[in-house]
Formats: structure tokens, sequence, C-alpha cells
């Protein structure tokens, strides 16, 4: 799933054609990815990738979500599995793990709720 500011844009492969358009209006991105989906994370590459290829500029915040899952990749791996490195220099990047409940709202996350929110209002 992708989040655009104040935009939740699903992850279905029907609606990815239409995320570079959003991006034009946007001031940060937060890309969330399943942590415990291991299978998915190339494709949560590639995607993010091609993403990050339409603006350079824009600032990111992946969260590594259902990090409460017990095959849940680590934040360090999550790092990798994404090659954020290749990318991290270019731009302001952040990698926080998280746990999204059912209605999306994010809770008991690494840094907590509060520091998510600020990091957002700092980099808007």
């Amino acid at each position: 799933e992708i989040y655009f500011t104040n935009k939740t844009i699903g992850g279905g492969e029907d609606l990815r054609r239409y995320w570079s358009d959003y991006l034009r209006k946007t001031h940060v991105l937060v890309y969330v990815v399943d942590s415990s989906d291991r299978r998915r994370l190339p494709l949560a590459k590639a995607e993010l990738h091609r993403l990050l290829r339409v603006d350079p500029q824009l600032p990111v915040v992946v969260l590594g979500n259902k990090q409460d899952k017990p095959n849940a990749v680590s934040v360090s791996e999550l790092h990798e599995a994404l090659s954020l490195s290749s990318v991290a220099e270019e731009r302001r990047l952040f990698l926080l793990a998280a746990q999204l409940g059912a209605e999306g709202a994010l809770r008991n996350s690494y840094h907590g709720l509060q520091a998510f929110q600020d990091l957002l209002l700092q980099l808007v």
C-alpha cells in the first residue's frame, strides 16, 4: 500500500499504474511494506524504485509493517531487500518498523506514533 500525504492509494496491481500520477502533488511518500511476506519483497523493491525515479527529491518514509509477525524480516534485512542504500544518499529516506492495525492506524511502532508524526511534519 502507498500513502501520499493525505491520500491512501491501494497496493493492488490494477492501481499501481496510477501511483506516479499522485507524486506531482505529494510532499512525502509513505511506502508500506509487508515485512512478513518475504516472497513479495522483490516486487515491493521494484515498485518503490520505479516511484523513486519519478521524483528524485521526494522524501520517503518506508514502513516495515507487520513487525509483530514471527516470520517478519528485520529492519536491516528489509533495508537490504529493498536496496535502500542505493538511493539513500540521493534523498531524505527513513525506514521504520511498524505494526498497522486493522483500521490502518499505526500502533506500537519502533519509534512510536508521536515520533512518526513529528518526522512527517519535519519532512513536509
